[in-house]
């Protein structure tokens, strides 16, 4: 199977046209609707934020680095509560470039229970897990899903990050596949052992009657991907009816096989942990040069990745409060724009990049709000433009302290994007650019 770039960009380009078609018939429905003054015609087609008039546009130098991202909550359920994220797809596989090195996403989930059956007289059993794919990025024809029964069940109330070693959660003797098929381009059928199909078969009326003593009997698996020296990974809907655990089974004296579907609910509690080797890459300027380096010395190229992978630190200089803490100076708008030096066809370039602060504790916070600036890339300007007027006039009202911004690309917790950037240092640095003006 092979990611087709193709259909990527095709996807950009129609939610640009279309972006066109509403700006048009909204300039249609003006121009005819009813007669307006040139003036008041402007300010219905403008941006919101080209409305204010500013008289004075500077810039300012931005110190750059490139950083590790911090850790982050992966429990992912439909079941809300602080710790789960409602998202129903998960990574599964390795992807490999020159420039970031390696990055390998494994996943575990729960397998809910089928309806309450009795066992007795099993003469044999047969067990597949099917995996519906959603979206993928580079080839897997010699990929083997390796799946192994866990041990330790998975807890709504326990705290699973994208670092969580998967290893307390499973024995490698627990391997309970032997065979990897696709089926087509969006199906991956691994074939579970005869063995495991047999334990399923061990669990009695009570245990297939409720659903957690079902996964107190199977608390779940674990699957990984080895990608045969491939660079390939699946965005894996887990929480999808085609995904499940099947059972075939016949019992003693009878021809009749029946079949049993074990679902993957919506609330079946799942975790994605990522790994990433960045030392394994090979280009000649690469992401491991960045983050090996002196952490003080500013970066001129900004690797940034996901899922939990790297982010740019961005900081904001002491100048600017010195600037536009006096009242006569007023912020029509603050903008920083991101140059990619990377090839927007690339099936890993992001659409978008998020713009981030911690401005009172460890938390994240957006702080690009702006409907038209909000860090879409502009395909035209081959830009990542983010509005942080907003952060920008708190900090310089002293209503936040933190100078440090951070971009990582906008799904980072659950999608693989990878992008460059140009840094400070660079022929095309980063900048903030600061509109105001005065009364």
């Amino acid at each position: 199977m092979i990611f087709n770039k193709k259909g990527f960009v095709m996807k950009r380009k129609l939610v640009k046209a279309l972006k066109q078609s509403l700006f048009l018939a909204g300039v249609f429905l003006v121009i005819f609707g009813c007669e307006k003054e040139a003036k008041e015609f402007g300010e219905q087609i403008m941006h919101p934020d080209d409305t204010i008039v500013a008289n004075y546009d500077t810039t300012f130098k931005v110190e750059t680095f490139v950083e590790r991202s911090d850790s982050f909550p992966t429990l992912y359920s439909s079941i809300e509560t602080a710790n789960s994220l409602q998202h129903s797809n998960v990574l599964l596989g390795e992807y490999f470039t020159p420039r970031f090195g390696r990055m390998k996403a494994r996943f575990m989930s729960q397998i809910y229970k089928s309806d309450s059956v009795s066992f007795s007289n099993v003469d044999s059993a047969g067990a597949s897990l099917y995996l519906r794919i959603g979206e993928n990025y580079g080839s897997a024809d010699d990929a083997e899903v390796f799946i192994y029964k866990l041990n330790k069940g998975l807890d709504l109330s326990e705290k699973y990050y994208s670092t969580t070693n998967p290893k307390n959660y499973y024995n490698s003797a627990d391997l309970i596949s032997e065979s990897t098929e696709l089926l087509g381009d969006s199906i991956i059928k691994v074939n579970l052992t005869r063995s495991f199909a047999e334990f399923l078969t061990t669990a009695p009326d009570t245990t297939m009657g409720n659903l957690n003593a079902f996964l107190n009997f199977f608390p779940g698996i674990y699957a990984e991907m080895d990608a045969a020296g491939n660079s390939f990974l699946s965005d894996i809907k887990i929480a999808n009816d085609t995904s499940r655990l099947e059972l075939a089974y016949k019992k003693s004296g009878e021809d009749a096989v029946d079949t049993l579907e074990y679902p993957i609910s919506s609330t079946a509690l799942r975790v994605n942990t990522y790994e990433h080797f960045y030392d394994e890459a090979t280009a000649e300027s690469n992401i491991n040069q960045y983050l090996t380096n002196d952490p003080a010395e500013s970066d001129s190229l900004l690797f940034i990745n996901g899922p939990g992978g790297t982010r740019a630190k961005l900081l904001i200089p002491e100048k600017v409060r010195e600037t536009f803490s006096q009242d006569t100076n007023f912020l029509a708008r603050a903008e920083i724009e991101l140059k990619p030096l990377v090839n927007p066809d690339s099936p890993l370039f992001p659409e978008s990049v998020g713009m981030y602060a911690y401005p009172a504790d460890t938390s994240y916070v957006s702080i690009s709000n702006s409907q038209f600036f909000n860090g879409e890339y502009n395909e035209e300007r081959n830009v990542f433009s983010c509005n942080i007027t907003t952060y920008l006039q708190a900090y310089i009202n002293e209503q936040v302290n933190n100078n440090r911004l951070y971009v990582q690309t906008r799904n980072f917790r659950y999608q693989p994007a990878q992008l460059i950037v140009s840094g400070s240092g660079h022929a095309r640095p980063v900048k903030l650019r600061i509109k105001y003006f005065k009364p």
